[in-house]
């Protein structure tokens, strides 16, 4: 090799040399960068004027990471709010909890029994009663307020996720036009920015051989093609009530709707089963789920609670081929329960509700908590006459052979063979402290100044009842109602005591599938504020666990990201020390050349 050869060699090996270290430099600065990739200097191109520079990328890890860090974002959330639902309950065992306010209740009407004329112990039980509706009301707001707080962070996560997709809009037009060898930068931006998205929603990334991204949803809906972003926008309700649900029906929502713009359309988001995941999906989730399925539980202790003080049960009397039974007081949300066989031999369990608002009727079967039954609303607004309608046309479409008739206020239900009526029987809320009988209303539902009665006119009494409750004022102002049924009991007289201690002891309570508890008529009242208590717990503790487990996913596939395409300043600095080696070659053979040209001169 002549010297000519070796100079341009040491030249090109300078040159090669300063762009690696270059590359290492740039590594050692953004060994810290979020979103930033380590890069691997791999040469020249083929004229060797422009050097090759590249990412060092484990694509596959890299996606498990997009997964988890969606993953990470909805549990770590939940997991955030969780913990604020179980300051709400705290510990049942605690004398300032619920469960405990329901046992003083409960001791201080056993205590009653035995001085049912007794002032200190009237008061007593009164304010048991009302501590007890001061509890519920206390957490149900509690829940509302995080309600409230979700509606209000999902407004600040579509907004940031708006900006987000903007910024990854304008980054592909950017990273499309710098070219494959000038987008460096870029694409760390890029992977950064959609690692921030991630969090905040679970989407699917497509990588284009530009190295721009089409982002969508994770069912498909387009979020970015290209530089177009399509908006999303959040319509806050905030703050929140128990009757403030998501509906899919347009003009009809509790709770604010994500909605999608883009194309000459707009989709709302929340619609159907699909969870937009991340942080959004999980704030979406605790707001129209876990704290309504929370604040029904709730709903249920208070409905159930009231309506075993307040319900009479009615017995039915026997006619010629059937029962009858009078009607009288019957309230709206009240019902009727009937068991019959048609004349094909298929046997029918039915409830019979009174609802006066025509534009709930037909209601469906989930009127009521009881899986098994056929419900049927009944207009008694209209009369006798409207109701007999109404129940004759329902038991007709279920099966042939009853027939339906009233007198006065009394209703008959008469069955032609090989039809029969099995059995028959109403709940009847009593509305006045006395002269209606041992029930009494203890409580009254603070949107109406009247007992709690079911009723399902307008919206769902039951929905929110836990906030409502209060004690009955009537009963406030005359406390001996709670031993004398007639205004006219004898002192000492314990009759409507222990009917209410029976009642407060055995009555089963309705739970509804929202509770999340297993439906139908359940046990007492005291079982199921312990059962509550443990499914929060249970939920709780399931949350808080899946978060934690994530949590050591997403640090363990960081852990490999990282290792595949992280910074690692031991090995930069060895790779620097080698390149300086090389250059320092390089440099002497240079020296060495010039040398040897200067000697040739001067001969």
């Amino acid at each position: 090799m002549d010297l000519f050869g070796a100079l341009s060699n040491a030249f090109n090996g300078l040159n090669h040399t300063q762009d690696a270290l270059s590359v290492v430099s740039q590594n050692v600065a953004g060994a810290n960068q979020p979103g930033y990739v380590r890069r691997e200097y791999v040469g020249q191109n083929g004229n060797g004027l422009t050097s090759n520079v590249q990412r060092v990328l484990d694509s596959y890890v890299q996606k498990q990471l997009w997964s988890e860090t969606s993953a990470s974002g909805y549990t770590s959330i939940q997991a955030a709010y969780t913990k604020q639902l179980d300051g709400i309950y705290g510990d049942p065992s605690s004398t300032s909890q619920l469960s405990s306010s329901m046992d003083n209740f409960k001791n201080a009407l056993n205590t009653l029994q035995n001085n049912p004329s007794g002032n200190v112990e009237q008061s007593s039980v009164l304010s048991a009663a009302s501590d007890v509706a001061q509890k519920l009301g206390s957490m149900s707001n509690g829940l509302q307020n995080l309600r409230s707080n979700t509606e209000e962070a999902i407004s600040q996560s579509v907004t940031q996720a708006n900006t987000l997709l903007n910024q990854l809009a304008t980054l592909n037009s950017r990273i499309k036009a710098a070219g494959p060898q000038k987008n460096l930068d870029l694409l760390d931006n890029r992977d950064a920015t959609l690692s921030q998205l991630l969090n905040m929603l679970a989407i699917t990334v497509n990588e284009q051989p530009d190295g721009s991204v089409d982002i969508a949803t994770r069912n498909g809906t387009s979020l970015v093609t290209g530089s177009q972003a399509s908006s999303l926008a959040f319509n806050s309700h905030a703050p929140l009530s128990p009757t403030n649900l998501y509906s899919a029906v347009s003009g009809q929502s509790g709770v604010g709707s994500i909605t999608l713009s883009g194309n000459g359309a707009t989709i709302d988001l929340l619609s159907g089963d699909a969870s937009l995941g991340g942080q959004i999906g999980g704030l979406v989730d605790l707001r129209d789920k876990i704290l309504p399925s929370a604040q029904s539980q709730l709903d249920d202790i208070g409905a159930g609670l009231s309506l075993a003080l307040s319900n009479r049960s009615v017995s039915s009397s026997a006619v010629t081929g059937g029962l009858s039974l009078d009607t009288t007081g019957i309230q709206s949300g009240n019902r009727m329960a009937l068991t019959f066989t048609d004349h094909s031999g298929a046997v029918h369990k039915v409830n019979l509700v009174r609802v006066d608002d025509a534009s709930k009727l037909p209601l469906a079967d989930s009127a009521t908590a009881d899986p098994d039954d056929k419900v049927i609303g009944v207009r008694f607004s209209g009369g006798m006459a409207t109701a007999v309608s109404d129940i004759q046309a329902g038991l007709n479409a279920m099966g042939a052979g009853i027939n339906v008739s009233s007198t006065s206020n009394t209703v008959s239900f008469t069955a032609s063979s090989p039809a029969s009526v099995m059995s028959l029987s109403a709940s009847v809320t009593n509305m006045q402290i006395q002269g209606q009988g041992n029930a009494l209303p203890v409580y009254t539902d603070s949107a109406t100044g009247l007992p709690y009665t079911g009723s399902l006119d307008g919206k769902d009494q039951r929905i929110g009842i836990a906030a409502r409750l209060q004690i009955n004022p009537a009963l406030t102002a005359k406390p001996s109602a709670l031993a004398d049924a007639t205004g006219i009991a004898s002192s000492g007289d314990s009759t409507r005591v222990n009917a209410l201690v029976l009642q407060f002891n055995t009555q089963a309570i309705e739970v509804h599938p929202e509770s999340g508890l297993s439906v139908g008529n359940t046990s007492q009242v005291a079982t199921l504020v312990k059962q509550v208590y443990q499914s929060q717990a249970n939920m709780i503790n399931r949350i808080t666990s899946l978060d934690s487990s994530q949590s050591v996913v997403l640090s363990s596939i960081q852990s490999r990201f990282s290792q595949a395409s992280g910074v690692n300043m031991d090995q930069e600095l060895t790779n620097l020390t080698a390149l300086q080696n090389v250059y320092a070659a390089n440099a002497k053979v240079m020296t060495t050349v010039r040398e040897m040209f200067t000697v040739l001169m001067q001969m």
